[in-house]
């Protein structure tokens, strides 16, 4: 059996590690500071979120039901868990200045199967995607 390779992605918020993409994802997701991810969903990917280090603030939503607004938000903290649907628009916040850690389990990654509907937040203007 051929040992996964771990590859980090830099996004505007920090960087991502994949460290296994085959029938299931697993990620770290790195936050550098006070950051926030794009607000965004997935048509068919199914996440969830683990937060390992760090405290953040995460909304979310159904696409199919928008009249809703806000149905969650959280104050996130190391051992908080969250399950998103496919369809369920969300947006995190890293609010700890020294960053934070989610662990992600999804099914595969898609990059195409992301719908962005605002961008991610660097105050420093650093980083991509």
């Amino acid at each position: 059996m051929k040992a996964p390779t771990a590859f980090k992605i830099p996004k505007l918020w920090g960087h991502e590690i994949i460290l296994h993409d085959g029938d299931y994802c697993c990620k770290l997701l790195h936050y550098d500071g006070i950051r926030t991810s794009s607000e965004h969903y997935h048509e068919t990917k199914h996440e969830t979120f683990v937060v390992l280090q760090g405290i953040f603030e995460i909304d979310w939503y159904s696409v199919d039901d928008p009249s809703q607004g806000s149905q969650g938000f959280r104050r996130a903290i190391p051992g908080f868990c969250l399950v998103l649907e496919p369809r369920t628009v969300h947006r995190v916040r890293c609010i700890s200045a020294q960053g934070g850690t989610i662990v992600e389990a999804s099914s595969k990654e898609d990059p195409s199967d992301c719908v962005r509907l605002q961008p991610s937040i660097n105050p420093f203007g650093t980083g991509t995607g």
